[in-house]
């Protein structure tokens, strides 16, 4: 994506460059461009953060103290959290949820042309479900005529929830709460990742009962909505606690055969 390429400087030096010599090369004054092409490969230094179960808790706690006339009400904030990170979600498909689009009878959502233009349906366990359920039945906000098409969230006077305004509203929970990289580093946790977060507290919960994780890994992408598996298996980065399940896996696994040899 472009903004990802302007956000690495030597890579952003390239593409000016490039589109220099392009200049030159078009006005004769070149031959060819004396750039290498494609352009340097640089490693992707930025990873995704990975929230404890005990952060999400404060987080979900300090959606009580939101207040202010240009803020997500808290039972809003408190559900899109519950949302992001029990479904995996994007936050702009859980945004442009309709009511049409949650069925709560079947704990299924249906997403429609999201990235990628794919659309594709989530099923949703229990407690998410019953979550959603509380919300829809306790929201007073003036709800429009066609209430089946209507956005599922919205804000207090009944419009559909700018992304800006969720953005905001978790920066502040996430400064109220400590939640936080050390200032050193670039980038500090995002609403975004929460989506991350499900899908590496996945990824454990099914290292831990034992399964191939490589054939989990075509589920999960499904699920998420991304093209292909490659997109999935960033989230096989080594987190603490995946580190600790892969060690305590091989013991099981190498412990038998210490047994063995001292026999």
């Amino acid at each position: 994506m472009p903004w990802q390429r302007l956000s690495n400087p030597l890579l952003g030096k390239h593409e000016s460059l490039r589109g220099f010599f392009r200049y030159l090369v078009a006005r004769e004054y070149l031959v060819r461009s004396p750039l290498r092409e494609p352009p340097p490969r640089i490693e992707r230094t930025f990873r995704p953060y990975i929230y404890s179960h005990d952060e999400l808790r404060r987080l979900l706690e300090a959606t009580s103290q939101e207040r202010g006339r240009h803020t997500l009400l808290e039972p809003e904030l408190r559900t899109l959290i519950l949302l992001l990170y029990g479904a995996g979600l994007r936050a702009g498909e859980a945004l442009r949820l309709r009511s049409c689009d949650v069925n709560l009878q079947d704990r299924v959502l249906s997403i429609w042309n999201t990235k990628f233009f794919k659309s594709r349906l989530i099923p949703i366990g229990a407690s998410l479900a019953t979550a959603l359920a509380r919300y829809a039945q306790e929201r007073k906000h003036p709800r429009p005529r066609d209430v089946h098409l209507s956005r599922f969230f919205t804000t207090r006077t009944g419009m559909a929830v700018p992304l800006g305004r969720l953005e905001a509203g978790f920066v502040r929970l996430r400064e109220r709460t400590g939640i936080q990289r050390p200032h050193t580093d670039r980038w500090q946790p995002r609403l975004h990742d929460l989506r991350a977060t499900f899908a590496v507290h996945r990824l454990v919960a099914w290292y831990r009962e034992g399964v191939d994780l490589q054939t989990r890994l075509p589920l999960l992408a499904t699920y998420l909505g991304h093209i292909n598996v490659s997109g999935t298996q960033v989230y096989l980065t080594m987190t603490h606690e995946l580190l600790a399940e892969a060690s305590r896996r091989f013991e099981r696994y190498a412990r038998p055969v210490e047994e063995d040899a001292d026999v």
